[in-house]
């Protein structure tokens, strides 16, 4: 008897394992993740404020651009570490070449990094 396929059990490394935060939104098969409120504080305070789109099926993580990521996208794993675009297209082509998997469009996912990360660092008093 065969034995069952072992589906994928190790994470991705900080800051790209999505057990860190919080789903917030679903786009399609991306997930939007977010810090809960005991991480909110230090992220927004230093500039590192970002979203993290998660696509559970193909375990990729996306992050937006931050000081955490020196205001690049971040995506993981990209031949089998972390990569760095400077524009959307940049990480698009590197996720479809690695992993065959759309991102969600351009003016969506601007949408959401407008209203969730440059309007929270905005109207939080904490952004430096």
């Amino acid at each position: 008897m065969n034995a069952p396929l072992a589906r994928e059990t190790s994470w991705p490394p900080p800051p790209h394992d999505p057990r860190e935060r919080e789903r917030v939104l679903l786009l399609g098969n991306w997930e939007i993740r977010l810090f809960g409120e005991h991480k909110f504080q230090y992220f927004v305070s230093h500039g590192f404020w970002h979203l993290q789109l998660w696509h559970a099926a193909a375990r990729i993580s996306v992050l937006t651009p931050s000081r955490l990521t020196h205001m690049h996208y971040e995506a993981f794993p990209i031949a089998g570490w972390k990569a760095r675009a400077a524009t959307y297209e940049e990480l698009s082509a590197l996720v479809i070449g690695e992993h065959g998997v759309f991102l969600p469009n351009q003016p969506e996912l601007r949408t959401f990094e407008r209203a969730l990360v440059e309007r929270v660092k905005q109207r939080s008093p904490l952004s430096s």
